[in-house]
């Protein structure tokens, strides 16, 4: 804010001379004015940086399959290093620059973990690797999750319910994987639905009222 001496006015716009008589303003010191960040600069820039990451990401996927395809028509190495790219672009628009919650969060990325290694298990002669070891250890590490976020926002508790029932929909696939014999270790497949079914279970009986209650608003019961 600047002071006019000669009209004895204060100027709040950005300007060294006064709009009335032109005379030189003066810095009033005796008033401060609050000046806040420009947030949508800052996300415009984020915007910017991830169109560079999307496009250069095409470009170096775009070499790679025409070298892939000139030198090593035999195997597709090329859209392993994709699925790679693919996931990082995802990282970025998501977990790092997204402002969806820590829960939406951590099952699309898990789950886009699973989904990219069993892509990639399939493009190296499908072991079954990812399904045995990697789709059960996927469904633990959102059960971990869930529990470590009730406890952070422990008032909040009973909104994680319906996580918890995605997941046991989750591990619900690795058995029926099991029964028609994609998955041929079973252990890691059980524990997990098992873990999932569990926790379940403790939080509504341990919820009592309000997990009734929570279910009760959710599917309007």
């Amino acid at each position: 804010m600047s002071r006019c001496n000669n009209c004895k006015i204060q100027i709040t716009d950005e300007t060294d001379k006064c709009p009335f008589c032109r005379c030189v303003l003066e810095k009033d010191e005796g008033q401060t004015q609050d000046k806040y960040p420009e947030a949508w600069v800052v996300a415009r820039r984020f915007h910017l940086l991830e169109n560079i990451v999307l496009f250069l990401s095409i470009l170096i996927e775009a070499v790679l399959v025409y070298i892939n395809y000139v030198v090593t028509p035999f195997f597709a190495w090329s859209l392993i290093v994709g699925l790679v790219l693919l996931y990082a672009n995802v990282v970025l628009r998501l977990a790092v620059i997204g402002k969806s919650g820590y829960m939406f969060k951590t099952i699309c990325l898990v789950l886009m973990t699973v989904i990219i290694l069993i892509a990639i298990d399939y493009l190296t002669g499908y072991n079954r690797w990812s399904l045995n070891y990697v789709m059960p250890a996927g469904i633990l590490f959102m059960d971990i999750g869930i529990l470590v976020l009730m406890i952070v926002n422990h008032r909040n508790w009973q909104s994680y319910m319906m996580a918890q029932l995605f997941t046991i929909v989750l591990s619900i696939i690795p058995i029926i994987l099991l029964e028609i014999g994609e998955v041929t270790f079973s252990y890691l497949t059980i524990i997990a639905f098992a873990v999932s079914v569990f926790i379940f279970l403790g939080t509504l009986i341990i919820g009592d009222q309000r997990a009734k209650t929570e279910l009760k608003r959710r599917f309007h019961i």
